[in-house]
């Protein structure tokens, strides 16, 4: 009778075996594991990728927000900042880091890394990117390429040109399209397509050499209600869009309106613009 002990190796070698061999488990070959490794790098890096267009159109749309304004198109910083914050961009760039998180994770080594480092190295990577297609350009292309497809989302530039179609609170912003020295004033056609003659007499030279370059314009009025085709203008500053791609140049300046030496300082204008600042609160309009 054999009285020697078993060795628990030798029972544990043989029943994997057997399990091996009841399964009919068979090995994989090397380049199975090679191909999944880069198809989850590839996964993350896409991932990652795309978490970088959507840096570009959120710093397009802050940069384009009008921050500088929004005393005068919004009731406090708060609803500016629900109505321009790209929540969007957002929540797509947070998604677009978690799958790449999730796919780096499953490569060959990528387990041995902490959550923070992956998490940390994929939101850089995409913002830095991000920030160079910016810089190029190219955030206002993807803003612009998506639209109105989301039935929830409105690109910013679009969503700003409604803040300024607001005569009433003596907001307006559109093209400068003619301009009368003669009777100081000038044509603005509003993004509606409806054209406004705008009164000059007020302006101060500063605003009258944005009227002069032409273009997109925002301009800052007495309020009025009434206001159907008319309004009297207090400032008037270029439009500028931050970031743009190939932004298309100038068009041709437009005559001086009025000429330097007859321009209207501050101390003289009258008391519907005296009241009137370019930056804070909208003033009542008259019989409010």
């Amino acid at each position: 009778m054999n009285n020697q002990p078993r060795n628990p190796e030798d029972s544990l070698t043989k029943r994997v075996l057997e399990q091996i061999e009841g399964e009919r488990v068979a090995p994989r070959p090397r380049w199975e594991f090679v191909l999944e490794n880069w198809f989850f790098w590839t996964l993350g890096g896409v991932a990652v990728a795309l978490g970088a267009f959507a840096a570009a159109a959120a710093l397009f749309e802050i940069a384009n927000a009008g921050w500088a304004f929004y005393a005068k198109t919004h009731p406090d910083l708060l609803t500016f900042f629900i109505q321009a914050a790209p929540f969007l961009w957002l929540i797509a760039l947070a998604v677009f880091i978690f799958v790449g998180y999730t796919n780096i994770r499953r490569t060959k080594r990528g387990y041995r890394y902490p959550f923070w480092i992956i998490a940390c190295g994929a939101v850089l990577t995409s913002i830095v990117l991000g920030t160079a297609l910016f810089a190029a350009g190219f955030g206002q292309e993807i803003d612009e390429a998506i639209g109105d497809h989301p039935p929830f989302y409105r690109p910013v530039v679009v969503e700003e040109h409604s803040w300024w179609e607001n005569p009433s609170r003596g907001l307006l912003g559109g093209m400068v399209v003619a301009v009368s020295g003669a009777n100081d004033s000038f044509t603005l056609q509003d993004f509606n397509g409806s054209s406004w003659t705008i009164d000059a007499s007020e302006l101060s030279t500063t605003s009258l050499a944005a009227v002069e370059r032409g273009g997109q314009v925002r301009v800052i009025g007495v309020p009025d209600p009434d206001a159907t085709s008319t309004l009297e203008a207090c400032y008037v500053f270029a439009w500028q869009t931050y970031g743009a791609h190939n932004p298309a140049p100038p068009p041709a300046p437009f005559a001086v309106i009025p000429p330097p030496n007859e321009t209207i300082a501050p101390a003289t204008r009258s008391d519907e613009c005296k009241g009137i600042r370019p930056y804070g609160p909208p003033r009542a309009a008259p019989g409010e």
